[in-house]
């Protein structure tokens, strides 16, 4: 006897059967559970705080030093607070990194006012009162921080200090090193 050939209606069933099949195992597939390893998960995020923690201060930064300024150290009480920052290089002088004078030329000037200078602070001071106009919480107090390099003149340093007072900064602080 010889063995009758599967006709194309009962090959297609065969096929058909086995498509069926692999689309229930493909869903079998989909189907399992998937479990996320907390254990490990959690370790780092623990391990990615305390990084984060050991890396970033509390009371965070208040400003930046030039990097060509070297500070003078000393005994310092206070801790700066926000304001603007005046920064005094031997070749520059820089309010908000934005560079307003050589030292070069402040100290030609037979008047002690640097003129771009005054012009820079007398424009952030009308900037901040604005802002003050605009939001109550925030008022005007004419704080500036003088970053001054530890070997600039006193001629320089006094100009300079002389002319954020002109352009209506009168709390000026400078800024020092903590001496340990």
């Amino acid at each position: 006897m010889a063995a009758k050939q599967a006709s194309k209606i009962q090959e297609k069933g065969t096929l058909g059967r086995l498509n069926v099949r692999m689309k229930e195992r493909a869903e079998e597939g989909r189907k399992r559970e998937v479990r996320l390893m907390l254990i490990s998960l959690i370790d780092t995020f623990i391990i990615l705080c305390i990084f984060l923690f050991q890396n970033f201060s509390a009371e965070g930064d208040i400003m930046s030093i030039a990097p060509d300024l070297t500070l003078p150290e000393a005994r310092v009480e206070n801790k700066p607070t926000q304001s603007v920052i005046v920064a005094v290089t031997n070749k520059s002088i820089v309010v908000e990194g934005k560079k307003v004078a050589d030292t070069d030329e402040a100290l030609k000037d037979p008047d002690l006012v640097v003129d771009n200078l005054y012009q820079e602070m007398v424009r952030l001071a009308e900037l901040k009162r604005h802002i003050a106009r605009l939001d109550e919480s925030k008022e005007f107090r004419g704080e500036v921080i003088i970053q001054g390099d530890k070997f600039i003149t006193f001629e320089l340093l006094k100009r300079v200090m002389y002319t954020v007072g002109r352009a209506e900064y009168g709390e000026i602080s400078l800024a020092v090193l903590k001496n340990r």
